[in-house]
């Protein structure tokens, strides 16, 4: 009997390589399903090339979204939903903030309730309580390899078994029928507050509409959990900003991100400035990633 196998596709280029790699290498090891779980507040064109990769390869994607009750003590479950039905508006992180709080640093829950929680509620739904996990993360970006690997019987196929870096994964898409349409910034939630402060200022420029969702959240929960109020923890951004706080500093003067296609030097003694540092995020934001 073949091992289980659960491939958390996170709807980027490094996670879309991987689950085309494990399906044509590790398939004769593996029984393989492929999931997807949607935030509400991605990138239509990452909603269009998790579907473009289901559709060409025939991974046959399970798409899920995270299903909060209301009740305490009731943990977040999940429901299939497919690409013509999946949440575009954030209802998902809605759901997640009126139950939890607003997210960040300090509480970074999002990851944890939107992806792995939903996840897990599908493996058991599934019967798959016993398997193992493929997460999309690198060899330049070994350093987010979670603590509890073992334990959460998790694997690397692109640092484990067949390691590349960011630089030869869009060489490799660069050679295919098809690519994510969006530039690097634009990946994962469209303005996710494990982003770079560059990446954000350049979005507040581009498209300051983004912000909507995040400022909405702000106001309607800006008294919600106490506790967070006296923090002054009912903000979003790093340096407890706030949407207004990005915006503003957006109108300042800055280098904007250049999305960079060659690799300049060595990924892993690059230094990084303060404008560039994130919370393990960059195109992407992994359901097993060591950042929650």
């Amino acid at each position: 009997m073949k091992n289980k196998l659960l491939v958390s596709f996170s709807g980027g280029r490094t996670s879309g390589f991987m689950a085309r790699w494990c399906q044509l290498n590790l398939s004769d090891k593996y029984e393989i399903i492929y999931v997807f779980a949607n935030t509400g507040e991605e990138h239509e064109a990452t909603l269009e090339f998790v579907n473009k990769c289901d559709k060409e390869f025939g991974l046959n994607v399970v798409w899920i979204e995270a299903e909060i009750t209301k009740d305490k003590g009731k943990g977040t479950r999940h429901k299939v939903v497919t690409f013509e039905t999946a949440s575009r508006n954030g209802e998902p992180l809605e759901a997640i903030i009126e139950k939890y709080g607003i997210f960040n640093k300090a509480y970074p829950h999002c990851n944890r309730e939107s992806k792995l929680q939903p996840i897990m509620s599908y493996r058991k739904s599934i019967g798959w309580r016993d398997c193992y996990s493929a997460v999309g993360i690198r060899a330049d970006e070994i350093d987010r390899i979670s603590k509890d690997q073992e334990k959460n019987q998790l694997i690397y196929p692109l640092i484990e078994l067949y390691p590349v870096d960011k630089y030869q994964i869009f060489d490799w898409w660069s050679e295919q029928s098809f690519d994510l349409e969006i530039p690097e910034h634009y990946g994962n939630c469209k303005t996710c507050w494990k982003k770079s402060d560059r990446k954000l200022k350049t979005i507040a420029i581009e498209n300051p509409e983004w912000f909507d969702f995040y400022a909405r959240m702000e106001a309607r929960f800006k008294n919600a959990f106490p506790e967070r109020v006296e923090e002054g923890a009912n903000k979003f951004f790093r340096q407890k900003r706030t949407v207004r706080d990005m915006l503003k500093a957006s109108e300042k003067p800055f280098d904007t991100f250049i999305e960079s296609s060659a690799k300049k030097q060595t990924t892993f003694f690059k230094v990084i400035s303060a404008e560039d540092q994130s919370d393990g995020c960059e195109e992407s934001c992994e359901a097993y990633g060591e950042v929650a």
